[in-house]
Protein backbone atom coordinates (compact mmCIF):
# COMPACT_ATOMS: atom_id res chain seq x y z
CA UNK A 1 0.00 0.00 0.00
CA UNK A 2 1.20 3.55 -0.88
CA UNK A 3 2.43 5.58 2.07
CA UNK A 4 -0.17 8.52 1.91
CA UNK A 5 -2.69 5.89 2.29
CA UNK A 6 -1.10 4.31 5.71
CA UNK A 7 -0.65 8.12 6.57
CA UNK A 8 -4.12 8.69 6.09
CA UNK A 9 -5.53 5.78 7.68
CA UNK A 10 -3.32 6.33 11.14
CA UNK A 11 -4.77 9.75 11.18
CA UNK A 12 -8.19 8.83 11.46
CA UNK A 13 -7.60 5.84 13.65
CA UNK A 14 -5.68 8.08 15.83
CA UNK A 15 -8.82 10.96 15.61
CA UNK A 16 -11.27 8.22 16.02
CA UNK A 17 -9.45 7.00 19.06
CA UNK A 18 -9.46 10.95 20.18
CA UNK A 19 -12.90 11.41 19.59
CA UNK A 20 -13.96 8.03 21.66
CA UNK A 21 -11.78 9.41 25.25
CA UNK A 22 -13.46 12.77 24.31
CA UNK A 23 -16.74 11.45 24.48
CA UNK A 24 -16.72 9.20 27.45
CA UNK A 25 -14.78 11.45 29.30
CA UNK A 26 -16.43 15.00 28.68
CA UNK A 27 -19.02 16.65 30.91
CA UNK A 28 -22.69 15.95 28.87
CA UNK A 29 -24.39 18.64 30.43
CA UNK A 30 -24.97 17.08 34.50
CA UNK A 31 -26.80 19.27 36.10
CA UNK A 32 -27.73 19.22 40.22
CA UNK A 33 -30.57 18.34 41.74
CA UNK A 34 -32.94 20.71 43.58
CA UNK A 35 -35.54 20.12 45.80
CA UNK A 36 -37.15 23.20 45.80
CA UNK A 37 -37.75 24.80 42.45
CA UNK A 38 -34.94 27.56 41.49
CA UNK A 39 -36.56 31.32 41.18
CA UNK A 40 -37.26 32.33 37.73
CA UNK A 41 -35.82 35.22 36.59
CA UNK A 42 -37.47 38.47 36.26
CA UNK A 43 -37.60 38.67 32.34
CA UNK A 44 -38.66 35.18 31.91
CA UNK A 45 -41.32 35.16 34.28
CA UNK A 46 -42.52 38.55 32.43
CA UNK A 47 -41.91 36.11 29.00
CA UNK A 48 -44.39 33.36 30.56
CA UNK A 49 -46.97 35.73 32.21
CA UNK A 50 -47.35 37.83 28.44
CA UNK A 51 -47.72 34.00 26.69
CA UNK A 52 -50.85 32.98 28.92
CA UNK A 53 -49.18 30.02 29.25
CA UNK A 54 -51.00 27.29 31.27
CA UNK A 55 -49.14 24.81 33.69
CA UNK A 56 -50.12 22.25 36.27
CA UNK A 57 -49.50 22.69 39.65
CA UNK A 58 -45.79 22.30 40.99
CA UNK A 59 -44.74 22.72 37.01
CA UNK A 60 -45.02 26.59 36.97
CA UNK A 61 -42.20 28.08 34.74
CA UNK A 62 -39.46 26.45 33.00
CA UNK A 63 -38.46 23.81 35.76
CA UNK A 64 -40.54 20.44 36.07
CA UNK A 65 -40.40 17.73 38.72
CA UNK A 66 -38.77 14.58 37.73
CA UNK A 67 -40.34 11.52 40.28
CA UNK A 68 -37.14 9.39 38.66
CA UNK A 69 -34.68 11.84 39.78
CA UNK A 70 -36.91 13.35 42.76
CA UNK A 71 -35.74 16.39 41.54
CA UNK A 72 -36.66 19.75 39.92
CA UNK A 73 -35.28 19.69 36.42
CA UNK A 74 -35.55 22.20 33.47
CA UNK A 75 -37.73 21.44 30.59
CA UNK A 76 -34.64 20.65 28.88
CA UNK A 77 -33.21 18.36 30.90
CA UNK A 78 -33.98 14.15 31.36
CA UNK A 79 -33.27 11.87 33.77
CA UNK A 80 -31.08 9.22 32.05
CA UNK A 81 -31.95 6.10 34.48
CA UNK A 82 -28.41 4.07 33.49
CA UNK A 83 -26.46 7.05 34.91
CA UNK A 84 -28.72 8.42 37.30
CA UNK A 85 -28.10 11.87 36.58
CA UNK A 86 -30.00 14.75 35.02
CA UNK A 87 -28.34 15.64 32.11
CA UNK A 88 -29.48 18.77 29.69
CA UNK A 89 -30.84 17.91 26.65
CA UNK A 90 -30.06 14.41 26.86
CA UNK A 91 -30.35 12.22 23.53
CA UNK A 92 -29.34 8.85 25.00
CA UNK A 93 -26.61 6.96 26.57
CA UNK A 94 -24.15 5.35 24.43
CA UNK A 95 -23.25 2.07 25.10
CA UNK A 96 -19.36 2.41 23.54
CA UNK A 97 -18.89 4.70 26.28
CA UNK A 98 -21.12 4.49 29.39
CA UNK A 99 -21.81 7.64 29.17
CA UNK A 100 -24.99 10.20 28.98
CA UNK A 101 -24.73 12.20 25.54
CA UNK A 102 -25.99 15.21 25.98
CA UNK A 103 -25.60 19.08 25.28
CA UNK A 104 -21.89 19.32 26.31
CA UNK A 105 -20.66 16.57 24.70
CA UNK A 106 -22.50 16.00 21.67
CA UNK A 107 -20.14 17.60 19.09
CA UNK A 108 -17.52 14.97 20.04
CA UNK A 109 -20.11 12.38 19.74
CA UNK A 110 -20.92 13.11 16.28
CA UNK A 111 -17.43 13.40 15.23
CA UNK A 112 -16.87 9.67 17.18
CA UNK A 113 -19.86 8.59 14.74
CA UNK A 114 -18.34 10.04 11.92
CA UNK A 115 -15.03 8.75 12.00
CA UNK A 116 -16.28 5.39 12.65
CA UNK A 117 -18.11 5.32 9.61
CA UNK A 118 -15.10 6.98 7.75
CA UNK A 119 -12.42 4.14 9.56
CA UNK A 120 -14.71 1.46 8.03
CA UNK A 121 -15.08 2.79 4.98
CA UNK A 122 -10.94 2.90 5.11
CA UNK A 123 -10.70 -0.45 5.96
CA UNK A 124 -12.87 -1.82 3.26
CA UNK A 125 -11.01 0.28 0.51
CA UNK A 126 -7.63 -1.23 1.98
CA UNK A 127 -8.87 -4.88 2.15
CA UNK A 128 -10.56 -5.14 -0.99
CA UNK A 129 -7.99 -2.86 -2.76
CA UNK A 130 -5.53 -5.97 -3.69
CA UNK A 131 -9.00 -7.91 -4.99
CA UNK A 132 -10.25 -5.04 -7.98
Amino acid sequence: KPIYVQAVWAILTLQLIRSLFNTGFRDPGILRRHRDPPPVPDDLSEELTTRRVLFRPRQEGPWRWSDQAQSYRPRSAMFDPDTRVIVEEFDHTCPWTGTAIGKKNMGPFQRFVGLVFACLIMDIFLLTANAI
